[in-house]
């Protein structure tokens, strides 16, 4: 294909809602800012395993934020603060172990609270 961009490897796509029935408050913002110094190496461009990051306007959800999802394995986060985002990074993100206590919802999950398999 001609002119396309290049994609640099990366392992993780982090996505924050800041819309405004999500969160009302900007907080997600402010948390989608501490992120990457809390990745470190991880957040570097080159790092073949780096956590890409962004932001949405609407997760869909429209309560419980701040709202955040990890793709590709379709983990959703809710009511996030900062002690919460900095065990997310360490546990999950860092250490491929996702948070139980803070998931709500899974990629593929039917069941009605979201959390099953």
């Amino acid at each position: 294909m001609e002119d396309a961009p290049i994609q640099a490897p990366y392992s993780r796509h982090v996505f924050f809602c800041v819309g405004q029935h999500c969160d009302p408050d900007g907080r997600a913002g402010a948390l989608y800012q501490r992120l990457l110094p809390m990745l470190g190496e991880f957040g570097q461009y080159d790092n073949p395993d780096r956590i890409k990051r962004g932001v949405t306007a609407c997760l869909g959800v429209c309560y419980g934020g701040p709202l955040m999802v990890v793709y590709p394995e379709g983990i959703w986060y809710h009511n996030l603060d900062e002690y919460k985002l900095a065990r997310i990074v360490e546990e999950h993100l860092k250490g491929g172990q996702p948070v139980e206590e803070y998931i709500f919802h899974r990629l593929g999950d039917h069941s009605p609270n979201g959390t099953g398999w």
